[in-house]
């Protein structure tokens, strides 16, 4: 287990990835899907790593931030206003602390994910070209 000063430049191939069952919430029934976090702060705020789930529907309402790179499949978000999001391969899926909504897989997703829990609700919009 690393203190958190480990500063060594890592790389992690896919061979070296070792799935665990993602967190499952009381009221799903849907089969669980695949995770693996490949960091992790020292304070835990800031989580990264990989998710993939064939079958997922549910409500949230984010505890924190999460910012998502959809690599395979198709979700589908309903926000509480009923605007429907749809994001598939090559998508950046923002949901901030506090949003809700409904998730649902259109088919079977893959996803790189980063979590930040801060006490402070929002993000920044990235507006466009340049610096980010």
């Amino acid at each position: 287990m690393s203190d958190g000063t480990d500063t060594s430049i890592r790389v992690i191939k896919p061979v070296d990835i070792a799935w665990d069952e993602a967190m499952r919430y009381a009221e799903e029934t849907d089969p669980p899907g695949q995770e693996f976090t490949a960091a992790r702060s020292a304070d835990d705020k800031f989580s990264f790593g990989l998710w993939q789930r064939d079958v997922q529907r549910r409500h949230f309402e984010r505890g924190y931030h999460e910012i998502a790179y959809i690599l395979e499949g198709q979700v589908e978000v309903t926000d509480d206003d009923g605007e429907v999001h749809v994001a598939g391969p090559g998508d950046i899926l923002v949901t901030p602390k506090g949003s809700k909504g409904y998730w649902k897989n259109l088919t079977p997703v893959k996803k790189v994910w980063g979590i930040y829990e801060e006490t402070a609700a929002g993000l920044e919009a990235y507006v466009g070209p340049g610096a980010f």
